[in-house]
């Protein structure tokens, strides 16, 4: 069952957003367990696009919704706001994981890389976004979120 947000009422395709995760999941896979450290660039370029400008103007979404139309598939429309606010989460975290790495803490970005890759992962395969249930607890507490 979806919860709804009563203050969001913009709708996304959720096959979008859990193709976009498929697609983050490997780019941090790569930085994670390779030395393709420059993978998390991308990362935070795409989510920075789609916390400021929106999911229309992200290059990987762009890309995604090409491939979904031309293949005819039928959008699965879910409320945006926990996925607006996952995004500003998963920003954070590829933000920390820069900076980690780009301060040379290696291992602790690897750390920060591999716990996030399991929430993506999580969303990627299975559809559970671990942002979207922190998202509907905090508004069922009765904190405000934009």
């Amino acid at each position: 069952m979806e919860q709804s947000c009563p203050i969001v009422h913009e709708r996304v395709d959720e096959k979008l957003i859990r193709l976009n995760a498929t697609i983050v999941f490997i780019g941090l896979a790569f930085f994670v367990f390779t030395p393709a450290k420059w993978m998390i660039v991308p990362i935070i370029a795409d989510f920075a696009i789609r916390v400021f400008w929106g999911v229309k103007r992200s290059p990987i979404c762009l890309g995604l919704k090409y491939t979904l139309n031309a293949m005819q598939a039928e959008p699965h429309l879910i409320n945006a706001g926990p996925k607006r606010f996952a995004a500003k989460i998963g920003l954070f975290l590829m933000m920390l994981i820069g900076v980690l790495y780009f301060a040379n803490l290696i291992i602790a970005s690897e750390v920060v890389g591999f716990i996030s890759l399991v929430a993506i992962g999580a969303e990627a395969f299975s559809g559970f976004c671990v942002a979207c249930k922190m998202y509907n607890i905090m508004l069922s507490m009765g904190i405000k979120l934009k």
